[in-house]
């Protein structure tokens, strides 16, 4: 006897690997911005500080200013990452949890499915018993 939900049993199946790959891709996107927010922070801090002149003074301060705006762009990122991140982690959880009742209920499903049999082939059984007995003891009288 086949589950009678297994074609959904398979979409279900297909629905969490797709989740499981988004989450994997929102936590490499994630991790990425990380580092390249620690290595923005690590090149400002790389920025010589000794002032020979107005002009490097002035380059400086440009420095300076564009590294920070950059800086505040890969902190927007990091922080849109990780709420990718957690929705795709969510998304993953449910697609799990339902996936996982849908085994369930095959599961159920296939032991219920195998006493029936067991149940069958013993009344079989019990039918066979009970037709030799008849016969021996008619073919006796």
């Amino acid at each position: 006897m086949t589950f009678p939900l297994a074609g959904l049993l398979r979409v279900r199946g297909a629905q969490e690997r797709v989740a499981a790959e988004q989450l994997s891709r929102a936590s490499a996107e994630r991790a990425q911005a990380e580092l390249d927010e620690q290595t923005a922070i690590s090149s400002l801090a790389d920025i010589s500080a000794q002032i020979d002149d107005p002009r490097t003074l002035m380059a400086m301060a440009a420095a300076r200013a564009a590294g920070r705006s950059t800086l505040s762009d890969l902190q927007a990122l990091v922080e849109m990452r990780r709420g990718t991140e957690s929705e795709a982690k969510s998304a993953h959880v449910e697609a799990r949890r339902d996936l996982k009742g849908l085994e369930r209920l095959e599961s159920t499903h296939r032991v219920e499915a195998t006493k029936a049999e067991l149940a069958a082939e013993q009344s079989a059984l019990d039918e066979i018993a009970v037709v030799r007995t008849a016969r021996r003891e008619g073919s006796a009288a």
